[in-house]
């Protein structure tokens, strides 16, 4: 971001790894044309076409599946060591304050 007393330096890219940038958009002729300039999905996947969303939502890649399952058998792990964990303290808490209660009635 140029600061009010340095000037704007422009550049114009010539080659990104071997190839040649896209040339730029008119933004008069994509609106005419339907297209999002700011849509960043591949080409052949608009994010405008939203009605093909829900599919591509429920179809992960194969390489997910074993991250999920790790990830969810890691969880579940968890959550049952803490609730056998609150269940001992609970059992811990119900036994001092009977036993209080026997020595102190």
């Amino acid at each position: 971001m140029p600061r009010d007393n340095e000037p704007a330096i422009e550049v114009e890219v010539l080659e990104i790894d071997g190839a040649a940038p896209p040339p730029p958009r008119d933004p008069a002729a994509a609106a005419l044309a339907g297209i999002d300039i700011d849509d960043t999905s591949p080409p052949g996947h608009s994010a405008a076409n939203w009605q093909r969303w829900p599919g591509q939502i429920r179809t992960l890649p194969a390489w997910w599946w074993p991250l999920l399952i790790i990830g969810g058998t890691f969880l579940l792990v968890v959550m049952l060591t803490l609730g056998v964990l609150a269940a001992a303290l609970l059992l811990v808490y119900r036994m001092v304050r009977g036993l209080l209660r026997a020595l102190f009635e």
